[in-house]
């Protein structure tokens, strides 16, 4: 009687592939899911169409986040090439350009993230374009943290080994700046604070009886600081304005009084 064998686990097909083993084995591409359909698409997210990924999310006036559809589809169109026009025929309407936007971003490695800073900003790409903000907004603190905590070298992201791979991906960046401690150049620059600082915001709100200037806050928190500030502002301007209006010379009073008071005392 045969022996039973035990089961062998499945071998991962390339397809499955993380982005970090991707680029360690030097593959050109991975392979991103999306409308029930594979796509390739460049692991070197700097061979991407950068320019048409930056311009896909803006800010309007009001500060809301806007997508450009436009540019997602220019950017689509260069990243998938001979894809395209298969592309077209699964991505039949509008709304499907941002899920597949956000599964070519997530097939390497910078995929959106998930809190609340993420789902304010990552409206395209996933976090390519915040990625690329920041990159060109602080790019000293970046090349100052890289080096700091992980002893790399930003310049190296232009850079290329013998075999042709860059060493410094943009995926290796977004990784350590999605993990910086609170004291790096790049946290402060946000304007995030540690514990310590936290802790001591907290025991001077009571004291002050006001919330610390320097306490991060979300757009709702800052929307009624704001309202709050101008109730105040509103507050003192009608107060002004009724004592003008009933003739409150209390101030002209005060000043005769003085002067009187310096005169007997020159006598």
């Amino acid at each position: 009687m045969p022996r039973p064998t035990s089961p062998t686990r499945p071998r991962p097909s390339p397809t499955a592939s993380s982005p970090a083993r991707a680029e360690a084995l030097g593959e050109g591409a991975v392979t991103a899911a999306f409308a029930g359909r594979d796509w390739r698409v460049p692991l070197d997210v700097d061979a991407w169409p950068l320019d048409a990924i930056r311009a896909s999310v803006g800010v309007r006036d009001d500060g809301s986040i806007a997508v450009d559809h436009v540019a997602v589809i220019s950017a689509c169109e260069v990243l998938l090439g001979e894809q395209f026009e298969a592309f077209c025929d699964a991505a039949t309407t509008r709304a499907h350009l941002i899920p597949a936007s956000h599964a070519f971003a997530e097939a390497v490695g910078i995929g959106r993230s998930r809190d609340t800073h993420g789902d304010q900003w990552d409206k395209a790409f996933g976090a390519i374009p915040r990625l690329l903000a920041l990159l060109e907004a602080w790019p000293t603190a970046v090349e100052s943290d890289l080096a700091r905590f992980w002893n790399l070298d930003y310049r190296d992201r232009w850079r290329f080994d013998g075999d042709g791979r860059r060493r410094l991906t943009l995926r290796q960046i977004h990784a350590r700046l999605s993990h910086l401690p609170a004291n790096s150049a790049c946290a402060v620059a946000w304007g995030r604070r540690s514990p310590t600082e936290l802790l001591l915001m907290d025991i001077y709100e009571p004291l002050a009886g006001r919330v610390h200037p320097s306490r991060p806050l979300t757009a709702a928190q800052i929307a009624e600081r704001n309202a709050e500030d101008a109730a105040r502002k509103k507050a003192m301007a009608d107060y002004e304005a009724r004592r003008v209006a009933r003739g409150d010379r209390l101030p002209d009073r005060l000043r005769t009084a003085r002067e009187n008071a310096r005169r007997t005392r020159g006598n």
